[in-house]
């Protein structure tokens, strides 16, 4: 997994591998998020790369959870993955059923996510 920061707020994450998505490799994003909340809203772009066709229950899991700790403004998961896009929908769902006021969509190309994660914070 790698991150970038390509203006204020904007987070954008890559992960290459299913592995990759493990809740307990986290953390450095994590921080990075925390400190990014520190200065102002944040929107997180999820690339989630080819190889990656399937996501583990315990991946949306952790992201209800953090997503309920931390004002996280907006969220786009970016697949070419139907089962990843059907994951990243029951996610959005749960954060409606929670009254969550984190906005969620998924794309299929990283430069549609970021037009949307860019308009989510302006």
């Amino acid at each position: 997994m790698t991150f970038e920061t390509p203006q204020p707020g904007l987070l954008v994450v890559r992960y290459q591998s299913a592995a990759e998505l493990e809740p307990a490799l986290q953390g450095p994003l994590i921080e990075a998020i925390e400190q990014r909340l520190a200065e102002g809203r944040v929107a997180l772009v999820f690339h989630v790369g080819p190889a990656i066709s399937m996501v583990d229950l315990s991946v949306p899991s952790f992201w209800l959870d953090l997503t309920s700790r931390l004002a996280i403004t907006a969220m786009t998961i970016v697949t070419v993955s139907s089962a990843v896009r059907i994951a990243a929908r029951g996610f959005k769902l749960a954060q409606s059923v929670r009254k969550q006021s984190i906005a969620v969509e998924t794309h299929e190309t990283l430069e549609d996510g970021l037009v949307w994660a860019r308009a989510q914070l302006a």
